[in-house]
């Protein structure tokens, strides 16, 4: 607060010094000038460099008293005796706080009064009896000549009436009328109070008219009172009288106003003083501080940090407050006005702080650089940028603190001399961190610089955009005329630069977007101008962060007037649309109420009709679907157009020449339009799109052919359909336990009847063509690796074999190798799983016009469960976790043998050697650990086994930094492929460290397996929450048992027509054989096929459409031809023999299903797929008995 008065004082240096001192020449001068000075005296010496008339010696050099000294250079001792303005802390009493205000005082005014108060804080320190202080301070007039006085009384111990043998004079005389005395210049021991140099209230003594001191000493039966008038020169002689009440000390000064160019305390000077009671108010717990007979509204250090609340900032924000221990106090609030420091030392204010507050200021801001860097990824902020947004109070009790003057407004002393440590409480840390409002505006202020940042990136007329293909009037006069058309990758922008040649380049600029375009809506500033995609549409379109564009003048300014996105017409097409225009609402929703955006459409499918060579196009399902019901009767092929790279050049052209029929405008109709894109994408709407996707009607369709639509038509009818489909792809159906990509990899293996070994990259080659797969091979690759995975962790039942590196443990599958040098192949007891006697039953997708996979597949035992899933989709996550698959075929069996007490369910890891044990309704998993040697500063301990889920080389770096921290002296690793083994060396910091629980603890040797979050498919297609794994088990079993009485029904169907049509061609190779056969008689007299035919038909003979599923032929004869095509061969006896048989063998089979229940069916197949994973002893040695 003082700051330039004390640079001022400091600048103007005196050259006297005390007479024990050598006198130091001028640089430069001879050592001859040096001068030695009698001891006990103050010497001023001026060198003046005159002419011949130099003054005589006398006048050059002169001799000061001590007091002469003090009186003639004011400003070395007490600071300026000028008025002054400063900026600085004053109590209001109409607002109740504190308030910074520009204040005219005279420091060195300042300066005396507040000698006296500090000494009635130490002797709070002395006697913590002491419990009042009171200070009146009257103004004085010049008017009537009345001076100013000024009291301050402080009871408790007081100072000692005693005479001083060695100075010959009594003690409150010597202290208070002696200059460079005192009780502080033992060094040696530890003081907590404000004196050190001996002048002290002295000084006050000096600059008064008149200064009176009053004591009593309840020990000595004294009381003590002595003036000393005219600037300490004239001293009365004290009066000592009996005395029988409490110890007390009240000093009375009048200040000499003509020396600090005063003639009475002005009103800004008295707000100053009182103040300066606050402060002590505020540093002396358990006293009651009075001014002028008020009580000060502050009481302890708590009470004075709250008084600043709402000082330094905009609007009122707490403070928080905290007693480290006895000696120092902390309190913290925000600020939006800069760093503020208020802070204390012994009870002297230091103004412009000190290493006290340096040591609370340094712990704070690494812990809230920490927090945010931690939790904002893409920021780094530093105690610098930290600082501004502080308010920090301390109040310290130092050991012999030293200053950088005597004014004692900045602490020197060292930390290590402090005789005390400040170490702020993890507790308080924690609430600076998130009840402040400190870290909010940290943030704040980082994302405000990064987007000034990155608002200086946006040019006007010329930008060098990588890709980019400008408008030639884009940025200019004609700027407003112009269409950036956005595209999904290059290849769209191909198809779009072919346009241009239609509609010229002038008015249309086309730029190709990188995959899906950044969610802004919860995106950092740091985020935004690290992403490459943001930053150029910024560029391209000149749009500024913090620009509203609701003025013509503001619009003016964009170097486009309007955007045009060009996607694919699929669901990631919509999301890539959804999020441009999020883009635009976050930042510049009054450009999308301008309509600045619309979208490009070109067809999905076209139909080629064979007949009249027409080319139709559609641009939805359901558009096609509706023609084809309107005109079964027209030929036609189609071809499917999903890709924008699939359009032609040419076709690209003829889009072009009709481009408002293709256009749709994106319309802001009404506020919920707004909000409907907020919805979707903000992060902490999640229940708000449960609810939305669950109240889907999937019968909606967005009508695409008219020029607008709504915002909110748009997000309920298209975007929710990638919402959707986010979901099918993220979370797995509860009965397969798949998800589509997977489902599609055990398509294509099962169709290509994968027994022999392939690349993985060839299997997702094929896959891809004969499923429709519209994604990347490279995600084909990672869900074929996937479901090879084998190690601890991963699958408990891969349903493709491993043949290669497939990935371990050691890094969670993610060492896996490339799928160029890897194969795979069906496992072995795959099959087993999925029977292939269902697929006739399955309902199957149909894409690009061919049936790909099926919905889901059924398996015999619930999937979710043998190798669990993890999924984040859009609105719902999901955890599942795996099971024995062995005890799940158990507890079918036992269910199905209608047994009500079915075995219970429990996560298991195949290969894990821990432990999982019940947690509530969750799980804990637990790593192996144990104590190898222990000894009184150490342990050594061996870990065998780490928890689920966490992985060799992640745990690894956990380990280095618990070695970088010294909880722990050393670890070797001796792990394989599949096993863990780490010997560690653990620091022993106490008793109980070396306990197996407690270190099981500290090494992180647990984690949890969570079953409050299991979502999936259900078979009816609805995402359903799952509460047990029982719940997933029980609707699994009940799609798996009516699939067993349909496949029942249809094979039991399937055997009759086979026996029929066996019983057909046996009956009629017999008529052919009898030579009384009417039908071998026809047969010799050579007849037509159509009297052939007409004869089975009259013999009884079954056509072909009594036991095909195909439609009945047409009315040709081609329905008996398997009975008219049979070869000369086949009516030999031994085929006769074989046909007979086979109707035979047919016979009995379908005797024995019709024999056997669907519960049977299902209880054979399980028994099967348990006899075979038994033979793998980590299936058998893993069940019990």
């Amino acid at each position: 607060m003082l700051r330039r008065v004390v640079q001022s004082a400091a600048r103007r240096r005196c050259l006297a010094l005390p007479s024990w001192h050598s006198m130091t020449p001028p640089r430069g001068a001879p050592l001859s000038q040096s001068l030695s000075v009698p001891s006990g005296r103050m010497v001023h010496i001026s060198r003046v460099l005159q002419r011949a008339t130099d003054p005589s010696v006398e006048d050059t050099y002169q001799k000061k008293t001590p007091l002469e000294h003090v009186l003639l250079r004011p400003g070395m001792y007490i600071g300026s005796v000028e008025s002054t303005k400063e900026s600085m802390w004053i109590w209001s009493d109409s607002e109740e706080c504190m308030v910074q205000r520009n204040m005219e005082f005279v420091p060195a005014l300042y300066k005396i009064f507040d000698e006296i108060l500090v000494n009635a804080v130490d002797n709070k320190v002395r006697d913590d009896k002491m419990s009042r202080l009171d200070v009146h301070v009257h103004p004085g007039s010049a008017a009537n000549g009345h001076r100013p006085t000024i009291t301050v009384f402080n009871d408790g111990k007081g100072i000692p009436i005693q005479f001083h043998k060695a100075e010959n004079v009594y003690v409150p005389e010597l202290v208070l009328g002696h200059l460079l005395t005192g009780s502080n210049f033992n060094d040696a021991s530890a003081r907590l109070t404000g004196g050190r140099h001996g002048y002290g209230a002295k000084l006050t003594n000096i600059f008064s008219a008149e200064f009176t001191v009053e004591t009593g000493d309840a020990k000595a039966g004294k009381r003590y009172t002595q003036t000393w008038r005219d600037n300490m020169r004239t001293r009365g002689e004290p009066e000592i009288v009996s005395y029988d009440g409490p110890d007390f000390t009240r000093v009375s000064f009048s200040p000499d106003l003509p020396k600090f160019e005063m003639s009475k305390l002005s009103s800004s000077m008295m707000r100053v003083l009182r103040k300066r009671v606050f402060d002590v108010a505020g540093c002396l717990p358990n006293v009651t501080v009075t001014w002028n007979g008020d009580v000060v509204p502050v009481v302890g250090f708590e009470s004075y940090v709250a008084a600043f609340e709402g000082s330094t900032t905009k609007e009122k924000a707490p403070s928080l407050y905290t007693r480290v221990n006895k000696r120092w106090e902390v309190g913290v609030a925000p600020s939006d006005i800069g760093f503020v420091q208020v802070s204390f030392v012994n009870g002297m204010t230091t103004h412009r702080g000190g290493t006290h507050v340096n040591v609370v200021l340094e712990q704070l801001c690494k812990r809230i650089a920490d927090h945010i860097n931690t939790k904002h990824k893409d920021m780094t902020v530093t105690a610098t940028q930290i600082k501004p947004h502080l308010s920090l109070f301390v109040n310290a009790l130092i050991e012999n603190p030293t200053f950088d003057s005597q004014m004692k407004e900045y602490l020197t002393s060292r930390p290590a001399t402090y005789g005390s440590a400040c170490v702020l409480s993890e507790r308080f840390v924690k609430s600076v961190l998130t009840s402040s409002g400190i870290v909010e505006r940290v943030v704040a202020a980082m994302k405000t610089k990064q987007r000034t940042a990155l608002n200086k990136k946006v040019a006007k007329k010329s930008v060098a955009v990588p890709k980019l293909e400008d408008a030639n009037w884009a940025g200019g006069q004609r700027a407003a005329e112009c269409t950036l058309i956005l595209t999904e990758g290059d290849s769209a922008k191909a198809l779009a630069v072919a346009g241009l040649s239609v509609v010229g380049r002038d008015a249309y600029g086309v730029f190709p977007l990188r995959g899906k375009f950044l969610n802004v809506r919860d995106a950092s500033d740091a985020q935004l101008a690290k992403n490459a995609e943001f930053s150029h549409l910024c560029t391209i379109l000149g749009l500024k962060l913090g620009a509203a564009y609701e003025s013509d003048e503001e619009k003016a300014s964009l170097r486009y007037g309007r955007v045009l996105i060009m996607t694919d017409q699929d669901h990631d097409g919509s999301h890539i649309k959804g999020l441009l225009l999020n883009l635009f609402h976050t930042f510049w929703p009054a450009l999308l109420r301008d309509n600045y955006v619309s979208a490009f459409l070109t067809p999905l499918l076209k139909a080629h009709t064979t007949k009249t060579k027409k080319v139709l196009p559609f641009f939805s399902l359901p558009e096609y679907e509706q023609w084809v019901a309107t005109h079964p009767d027209v030929p036609h092929r189609v071809k499917y157009y999903k890709g924008l790279g699939t359009s032609t050049s040419a076709e690209g052209k003829a889009y072009f020449q009709d481009l408002e029929g293709h256009s749709v405008d994106f319309e802001w109709t009404a506020p919920e339009d707004g909000d409907a894109i907020a919805m979707v994408f903000s992060k902490d709407r999640v229940a708000e799109r449960k609810a939305w996707l669950t109240a889907m009607d999937p019968t909606k369709l967005v009508s695409e052919r008219t020029p607008s639509v709504s915002l909110r038509e748009f997000v309920h009818s298209e975007l929710i359909q990638f919402s959707l489909a986010d979901n099918l792809r993220s979370i797995p159906s509860a009965v397969d336990g798949l998800k589509p990509s997977q489902r599609k990899v055990l398509f294509a293996c099962f169709k290509r009847k994968l027994t022999k070994e392939v690349k993985v990259a060839q299997l997702a080659g094929y896959c891809a063509e004969h499923t429709a797969y519209h994604h990347g091979e490279a995600s084909l690759h990672s869900t074929i690796v996937n479901m090879a995975q084998d190690y601890v962790g991963a699958n408990n039942l891969p349903l493709l074999y491993p043949s290669g590196q497939f990935g371990t443990r050691l890094q969670g599958g993610k060492d896996a190798a490339s799928p160029r040098y890897i194969f795979t192949h069906l496992h072995k007891y795959t099959r087993l799983v999925y029977p292939e006697a269902d697929e006739p039953l399955l309902q199957y997708v149909h894409d690009d016009g061919q049936p790909v996979e099926p919905t889901y597949y059924v398996p015999i035992l619930p999937m979710l469960l043998v190798n669990g899933t993890e999924g984040i989709g859009t609105g719902w996550s999901t955890n599942v976790p795996s099971h024995h698959p062995v005890q799940l075929i158990d507890r079918l069996l036992t269910r199905l043998d209608g047994s009500d007490s079915v075995p219970s369910l429990q996560p298991w890891v195949k290969g894990f050697v821990g432990r999982i044990e019940p947690n509530g309704a969750n799980y804990v998993t637990t790593g192996e650990l144990s104590v190898v040697k222990a000894t009184p500063k150490s342990v050594s301990v061996r870990i065998s086994e780490l928890p689920v889920g966490k992985w060799v080389e992640d745990y690894k770096t956990f380990l280095h930094g618990l070695v970088a921290s010294k909880k722990l002296r050393s670890f070797t690793e001796h792990h394989t492929d599949t096993t863990v083994c780490f010997d560690l060396v653990v620091e022993k910091e106490k008793d109980g460290d070396d306990d197996p629980t407690m270190l099981r603890k500290t090494l992180k040797l647990e984690s949890n397996i969570n079953t409050t979050n299991m979502h999936a498919f259900d078979a009816d297609g609805k995402l359903r929450k799952f509460d047990s794994s029982a719940e997933i088990f029980d609707a699994f079993y009940d799609v798996r048992l009516a699939l067993y009485a349909r496949r029942k029904e249809y094979y039991q169907a399937r055997l009759a027509r086979e026996c029929l049509k066996l019983e057909n061609r046996v009956r009629f190779q017999q008529s052919m054989a009898s030579e009384t056969s009417p039908l071998r008689m026809l047969w010799l007299a050579r007849p037509s096929k159509a009297q052939v035919v007409a004869a089975l038909r009259d013999a009884g003979f079954a056509s072909a459409d009594a036991f095909t599923d195909d439609d009945p032929a047409e009315q040709d004869g081609s329905d008996y031809d398997y009975l008219l095509k049979t070869s000369f061969l086949q009516f030999t006896q031994e085929h006769a023999d074989k046909l007979e048989r086979e109707h035979d063998a047919k016979v009995a089979e379908l005797a024995e299903l019709h024999a056997t229940s669907a519960v049977d069916l299902w209880k054979a197949e399980l028994l099967a797929l348990r006899e075979a994973l038994l033979d793998d002893p980590e299936y058998r040695d893993t069940i019990s008995d």
